[in-house]
């Protein structure tokens, strides 16, 4: 099940607020938990048994570190340690497995030995996401950063909460402990929720979606030339915004409905003049995790220097997005220009002043870059890199354009306004640094324009269905 459904939002939606608010506060933790094990099962109910595993590997772990972690430090070290290793092996078996024979193969067969092969394995939809949190529970235990759950309820609701489930924003226990416990429940903060999950829809259902054909007319094209590269390039990139904003706006959205203060996830990424800057704008939460739990662990704990650790944190950052070399190769480009950023003092921050040249050159070099992400194939990515440079032609547009429909151009043009607007005037939808959340009420003209797409939205669901977000692949 999924947010952008008209089975979520008809039945699934009313039903599940209608039983919470009904319920007693100290039955809502239950009512989450029961409520979120039913939208990942409507996927597949046989991936529910390796949740519900994972939760009470890391609750029983958890009990365990707090338990030894000052009577035996040494035994509360290992047992985090193979605590992180079991986490660590379930991704790392149905993420990576299959890529993994792939290569071995690959390394094997010029060398005359017999290779192997194994069942294609299915990727759990949002394991990356909830082995993230399970990881930073642990962690935060032996460091004494959060307190171990009480009840087991309590922690497979933070587990499993379905707004945030599928594909994030990463939260931490230590701040949504206090909110299971308590948590404010008022007319205003659920009008808010519902104004941001609507503008989420909007963005999703309405611009992401309108800009699929295109970007992957674009991205079917196996030698595109220099303009369809880079226009192509662009247009997936911006569809790939849309859809991830989209999403962690409905989830926040869905979030503050039932009292909960979610960590924003985006900072106007498009603004940023520096690949440094445009990480600390982008999916900020597994920023936030790298940061917390592999770069800082690297230089303190490890005694690894900085640069070594940025290049192993960014690399990570890769391949966690995908099992292949294209985002391999997305991580270690990345990692090497962020670390020509720090060399040469090129980093920015959301608060150096504005350069529209740096800017332009920081976004262009942004797209380049996306010709690994949007496609996940080397080959195919190499291609596009190589239109970028000018080496398949010059490209024509018109066969695509001709081949849209008026209102995808429509959208296309509706999403780049989107976006110069957004970042000139920070609209009250997007978190200020320091300020994760605008408590300002839509009103006027504003609240009219928000209906009004949303109705539109909700009438192009009803005639399409529905199309996945892109970040569940990851």
């Amino acid at each position: 099940m999924i947010f952008a459904s008209n089975v979520f939002l008809f039945l699934y939606l009313p039903l599940f607020l209608a039983v919470y608010y009904l319920a007693r506060p100290q039955w809502r933790s239950l009512v989450i938990l029961a409520g979120s094990y039913l939208f990942y099962a409507w996927w597949r109910p046989d991936f529910l048994l390796l949740f519900v595993a994972v939760s009470y590997w890391n609750y029983a772990f958890g009990r365990w570190l707090h338990q030894y972690r000052q009577a035996a430090p040494r035994l509360a070290f290992r047992l985090l340690t193979v605590a992180v290793i079991g986490n660590l092996a379930v991704l790392g078996y149905f993420k990576y497995a299959n890529f993994g024979v792939e290569v071995l193969n690959d390394l094997l067969q010029p060398l005359g030995i017999d290779t192997f092969t194994l069942e294609h394995i299915i990727l759990p939809l949002g394991l990356s996401f909830y082995i993230f949190q399970a990881i930073s529970y642990v962690v935060d235990v032996y460091r004494g950063h959060a307190q171990p759950a009480r009840h087991f309820v309590d922690f497979a609701a933070y587990i499993a909460l379905f707004p945030q489930l599928i594909a994030g924003p990463i939260l931490h226990y230590r701040t949504i402990d206090r909110q299971l416990r308590q948590r404010e429940h008022s007319w205003e903060l659920f009008s808010l929720g519902a104004s941001r999950f609507m503008l989420g829809f909007i963005k999703k259902v309405l611009i992401a979606d309108s800009l699929a054909p295109l970007a992957n007319r674009f991205l079917s094209n196996p030698d595109p030339g220099f303009a369809d590269a880079w226009l192509g390039t662009a247009v997936a990139f911006i569809q790939l915004y849309f859809d991830f904003s989209g999403y962690s706006d409905m989830a926040i959205g869905l979030g503050m409905m039932m009292g909960f203060r979610f960590a924003e996830n985006f900072n106007q990424p498009f603004l940023a003049m520096s690949f440094t800057e445009f990480w600390r704008r982008w999916h900020l939460t597994l920023a936030d995790f790298l940061q917390n739990y592999v770069y800082r662990p690297l230089v303190k704990a490890c005694g690894v220097s900085a640069g070594r650790a940025l290049f192993v944190t960014m690399l990570l950052s890769g391949i966690w997005h995908g099992a292949s070399f294209a985002f391999f190769f997305f991580g270690l480009v990345t990692a090497l220009m962020m670390l020509l950023e720090r060399r040469f003092r090129w980093v920015t921050t959301p608060r150096t002043p504005y350069n529209g040249w740096r800017h332009l050159l920081n976004l262009l070099l942004m797209i380049m870059m996306m010709g690994f992400f949007t496609t996940g194939d080397l080959a195919h990515s190499l291609q596009i890199h190589q239109g970028m440079l000018g080496l398949s032609g010059p490209g024509y547009l018109e066969p695509y354009l001709l081949a849209s429909s008026r209102l995808t151009l429509a959208f296309v043009l509706v999403a780049v306004v989107w976006l110069v607007i957004a970042g000139r005037t920070n609209l009250r939808f997007y978190a200020r640094e320091g300020a994760p959340y605008l408590m300002q009420e839509v009103r006027g003209w504003q609240a009219g324009l928000l209906w009004l797409g949303f109705a539109l939205a909700v009438s192009r669901l009803a005639a399409n269905s529905f199309s996945p977000f892109l970040y569940f692949q990851f």
